[in-house]
């Protein structure tokens, strides 16, 4: 399995050496330039790729060049301290500032997930509880969108719940968390792996044919997100996705 990470030289090695420890079978190529790390990506030169420390700005440039997107959808996967492993979507702060984009990024991540095996239930966060809903427009608003959310997912057979503002129940009980906003689920993730000790594997693209899995630049080690796409683009060349 190739993997292309954007990163230098020598913390592509660092990889390597954690992956040969590890014993896995994963060959690592470092890139410095986004638009080759998204072409060699795009090309089948490589099966997956992982953004390391290359700048997010540029990156989402590429990817949307390359694969003709009007938006990249991105969901992060993510492992409390017991364990747990769970989704959370969205992160980016400029993602899912309306119903219609968390709708469709919901739709996508269950597509792009679910042919795995890995059978999504959503848990769906509002900004407040039921009985708030009159201590501001933004949480009224909040509130009736999450309600329609659960609604419209349950029509089309999706497990979907609607947790309100009590995301440590949703986190909890659901396989797929989806904040409010993207600056909520940025908040949201960046408090739980920098401060509570969360376990951030990265967050994989979810709008594209291809395993391209996002990173913070904060990381202090990319293995475990090249092992996350050197296994989602195991899983889904079994699958012919």
């Amino acid at each position: 399995m190739k993997v292309g990470v954007g990163v230098s030289e020598g913390v592509a090695r660092a990889i390597e050496r954690n992956l040969r420890s590890a014993k896995c079978k994963v060959e690592i190529f470092d890139f410095t330039s986004p638009q080759r790390l998204v072409r060699s990506l795009k090309d089948g030169d490589v099966d997956a790729a992982v953004r390391g420390t290359l700048r997010s700005s540029e990156i989402i440039r590429q990817l949307k060049k390359s694969y003709s997107l009007r938006e990249v959808m991105r969901t992060a996967v993510l492992e409390d301290s017991r364990g747990r492993q769970f989704l959370l979507m969205p992160v980016g702060i400029d993602e899912g500032s309306n119903y219609r984009s968390r709708k469709s990024l919901v739709m996508e991540t269950l597509s792009f997930f679910s042919p795995m095996d890995w059978k999504l239930s959503v848990g769906i966060l509002s900004k407040g509880r039921s009985e708030d809903r009159n201590r501001g427009s933004g949480i009224r608003r909040s509130l009736e969108e999450g309600e329609r959310m659960v609604k419209d997912l349950r029509l089309k057979g999706i497990d979907a719940k609607h947790f309100e503002i009590l995301i440590e129940k949703a986190a909890k009980e659901s396989d797929l968390v989806v904040a409010p906003d993207g600056v909520s689920g940025n908040l949201i993730f960046r408090s739980m792996h920098f401060l509570g000790g969360t376990k951030a594997y990265g967050a994989p693209v979810v709008n594209i044919p291809d395993v391209f899995v996002d990173t913070s630049r904060a990381k202090a080690d990319f293995t475990d997100s090249v092992l996350l796409a050197a296994g989602l683009a195991r899983a889904r060349a079994r699958l012919k996705l």
